[in-house]
């Protein structure tokens, strides 16, 4: 079709060009928003994810350790953090789509151990993206980080026996061995229908002492899941109760004694539902939270 018009210059052809792109962009930004708020049906974010929404909140480490919390100032302590549940649901944008999520904190500091409830409030936010059409990145915000309770210790096992605690960071010995290599029997209390997560960590100095774990109740062994590519297998608790996490040596009885070129001691720790940050290893020259606190 002809005009009457005069003929349409190169930048001004250019100047539509960029128009039109720059409205689909924004067009875009529109319609990943109004997705991103209708999320009632979406299933509950992997259990990995809200963890970044922790690294700006303000800790409550204080309120959990009371008094003691001015003399272990400067020093190493063990912390672990964990959800309740295995994932956070999470229903959409801003704060009045998100959740108030339980959460538990577990402190270890010499003997002492502090395990403490506490709950966060997370939601989802958006900031432009990198790629080449715009899309908006998501993330996780997580805000007003709550002391709910102490939890008090446990009642105490069978004469003998050493009742460890939810997160607690367990320092272990190698050595001595029974017949069947086992070098640690601990009983934990563990709530029903959750997935337990062990994690189990020898010496890092000297030769390598394999070293393998068992989570049992009533003398059975209880059952795990498999995990992913980002998680190992877990067990899979049926009811309440007080079980018990074995370790042993997977090599012969017979080894030869640990020297100082051995791994000599292993850390342990469980706790269930989703893992949020958490710091639980054998001393060395970086640090050492099984030291007593003076007084």
């Amino acid at each position: 079709m002809k005009t009457n018009g005069p003929p349409l210059l190169f930048f001004e052809y250019v100047a539509l060009v960029f128009g039109a792109a720059g409205w689909a962009w924004v067009l875009i930004q529109i319609l990943a928003t109004l997705h991103a708020l209708d999320t009632d049906d979406r299933p509950p974010f992997p259990a990995g994810d809200p963890q970044e929404a922790f690294e700006h909140v303000k800790s409550v480490d204080r309120e959990l350790l009371g008094p003691l919390a001015d003399r272990v100032h400067g020093r190493s302590v063990c912390d672990k953090v964990w959800f309740d549940d295995d994932a956070v649901l999470i229903r959409g944008m801003g704060p009045q789509h998100g959740s108030t999520a339980p959460a538990w904190l577990t402190l270890t500091v010499g003997s002492q151990v502090f395990v403490g409830r506490i709950t966060v409030d997370l939601w989802r936010g958006t900031q432009a993206g990198t790629g080449a059409i715009g899309f908006p990145e998501r993330f996780t915000v997580g805000a007003n980080l709550r002391f709910v309770e102490r939890v008090p210790p446990p009642r105490p096992g069978p004469a003998g026996s050493r009742v460890i605690r939810p997160g607690e960071c367990v320092l272990g010995s190698t050595e001595p061995q029974d017949a069947a290599g086992v070098i640690g029997r601990f009983l934990i209390d563990l709530p029903a229908q959750r997935s337990v997560g062990v994690r189990l960590l020898g010496e890092l100095v000297g030769d390598y002492v394999p070293l393998a774990e068992k989570l049992t109740l009533d003398g059975h062994d209880v059952p795990t899941v498999r995990g992913d590519e980002f998680r190992a297998d877990r067990y899979r608790t049926e009811r309440d109760g007080r079980y018990e996490l074995t370790v042993r040596r997977t090599d012969s009885p017979d080894a030869r004694r640990a020297t100082g070129g051995r791994w000599r001691r292993y850390t342990v720790e469980a706790a269930w539902g989703a893992s949020i940050t958490g710091s639980c290893e054998p001393p060395d020259s970086y640090g050492n939270c099984f030291m007593e606190v003076q007084p």
